[in-house]
């Protein structure tokens, strides 16, 4: 699979997610409005000055904290719905899955909890921090994708090995691949401060919605880069279940 290949697979694979799976796709994009919803009690969008000043307020961080989380578990649904285009497979409980995803999601949670806490919140911490974790991110990526399709046999060592053969290209797939939705996302942040007040809820509707977008193709991307990875290393990348499950809808 080429780079742009993947590119193109995961942007076609997360919309189409979106619309086989709206209950499941409409996940984050409740706590990310629920995050809105504080900023915006908390008077963050009144000027410049009070997003500043409320940028890194306690309650604000607990309730971005709950949407990181909330964004990390969708790659439960989003995974299983990839490999098979299954909607019920997708959203299904399995124990064979959800007992090794527990443990990615677990470390998953523990790092945003480091970076959102316990590192500085400089300029140049945050772009070091921004480096760090999509590097992180990469080479679990295929504990991740492999957990949610019930492979236990990849857990974070042997993940870190596989991915880490294609560290760079999968790397800029990252990057390149969610500036067309992070641009439109930092953009409604800013809209939503210095634009006209009877826009603010419209704004942050809509970017809640780009996030639901936004977290689905980060999975999507994960999804096929991993799968290229584990076919380049002859490693089967999906459990039994889901290696049999049937296409549907």
């Amino acid at each position: 699979m080429t780079f742009w290949q993947a590119l193109k697979h995961s942007y076609r694979g997360s919309f189409a997610f979106l619309i086989a799976c709206p209950l499941l796709a409409m996940i984050p994009v409740a706590f990310e409005l629920l995050q809105h919803v504080v900023e915006v009690r908390l008077g963050m969008y009144d000027s410049v000055q009070a997003a500043q000043a409320l940028d890194g307020n306690s309650i604000r961080m607990a309730f971005g904290f709950l949407k990181t989380v909330a964004l990390t578990v969708p790659y439960y649904w989003v995974t299983r719905w990839l490999a098979t285009r299954d909607s019920r497979f997708a959203a299904q409980f399995d124990l064979a899955a959800v007992r090794p995803f527990s443990g990615f999601l677990l470390v998953m949670v523990v790092l945003t909890a480091v970076q959102l806490f316990a590192l500085p919140r400089t300029g140049t911490a945050t772009a070091i921090a921004f480096v760090a974790g999509v590097i992180v991110s990469v080479l679990l990526a295929g504990w991740g994708i492999a957990s949610a399709l019930g492979n236990a046999r990849i857990g974070p060592l042997k993940s870190a090995a596989i991915m880490g053969r294609q560290l760079l290209w999968t790397f800029a797939l990252f990057v390149l691949g969610m500036l067309p939705l992070m641009v439109p996302h930092y953009a409604f942040a800013i809209l939503a401060i210095l634009g006209p007040k009877a826009l603010l809820w419209p704004v942050l509707i809509v970017d809640s919605l780009l996030v639901g977008w936004l977290t689905a193709l980060l999975i999507a991307m994960a999804y096929f880069a991993v799968k290229r990875a584990t076919d380049s290393a002859g490693v089967p990348l999906a459990g039994a279940a889901a290696a049999t499950a049937p296409a549907g809808s």
